[in-house]
């Protein structure tokens, strides 16, 4: 009977019918014979997930292999490796944020007077800290970018530099400005004027005579360089004590008088 071919085809058939329904309820069963291998792969293929293989154990219907969504390490809001902003500031952005002093032009709020100076500019430095140096206190003699000069601190300026002859410069109480009144000009003899370092100029003696100066008399001048000349002034000699004098003069020696032509005691 089973050489009939039409039973032989029917034991086949029927063969190969629980040999297919054996691959799909077997759990992916291995199996050498070609029928079952090629039906359990298509099995596999075909579960919907992607993986080649139905080993799932997430129980929320992913695959648990590292998709997106699965909660092993993605952004996915549940904490267990998303990025974080706590010293991810970026120095330079123009932003003061996190661990930062400063940035840019964003100094948080702060200038020089709560660091203690008076006046001054608070700056901001390349690694996002702040920089005082350009802060001041007037008197502390260091020159500021704000003061014109703090005390004796004149950063090299004199009164030549501005065009004086000599002198000394002086700094303004609040170290807003150089004072120049101790300054002198370069003098100009022969103009007539008493310019600064000039006793005479001309005949202008600024007043003085021989006998202001000590000299019993004369006549005072002033050379070409400006300087008192008192060679035409005189000084005379006294008359001693019993010497002969002159009532008009009074030449007797300091202490004495002239009485009838004699010098005497006063």
């Amino acid at each position: 009977m089973l050489h009939d071919p039409r039973v032989r085809c029917f034991v086949s058939l029927a063969c190969l019918a629980l040999c297919v329904g054996a691959c799909a309820a077997g759990e992916g069963a291995e199996d050498t014979n070609i029928f079952s291998t090629s039906v359990n792969t298509t099995l596999a293929d075909g579960n919907g997930d992607g993986d080649g293989g139905s080993e799932s154990s997430s129980g929320n219907g992913d695959s648990g292999d590292g998709d997106p969504g699965d909660g092993d390490g993605d952004d996915n809001g549940d904490g267990d490796a998303d990025p974080t902003t706590d010293g991810n500031e970026v120095c330079g952005d123009g932003v003061k944020e996190g661990q930062e002093e400063c940035d840019g032009n964003d100094l948080g709020g702060v200038n020089c007077a709560d660091f203690g100076f008076e006046d001054g500019t608070l700056v901001c430095a390349n690694d996002c800290t702040l920089f005082t140096n350009a802060c001041s206190t007037c008197g502390d003699g260091q020159l500021a970018a704000t003061e014109a000069c703090d005390g004796n601190n004149f950063g090299g300026l004199t009164c030549t530099d501005l065009g004086y002859a000599s002198g000394s410069l002086a700094c303004a109480p609040d170290c807003s400005a150089v004072v120049e009144s101790g300054c002198m000009q370069a003098p100009t003899c022969g103009n007539g004027m008493l310019d600064p370092g000039e006793p005479c100029d001309g005949v202008n003696l600024n007043g003085e005579t021989c006998q202001s100066l000590g000299y019993d008399g004369g006549v005072l001048a002033c050379t070409p360089g400006c300087q008192i000349n008192t060679d035409g002034c005189l000084v005379e000699e006294c008359v001693p004590v019993l010497g002969a004098c002159n009532l008009l003069f009074d030449d007797c020696c300091e202490g004495l008088q002239c009485a009838l032509a004699y010098c005497v005691p006063e």
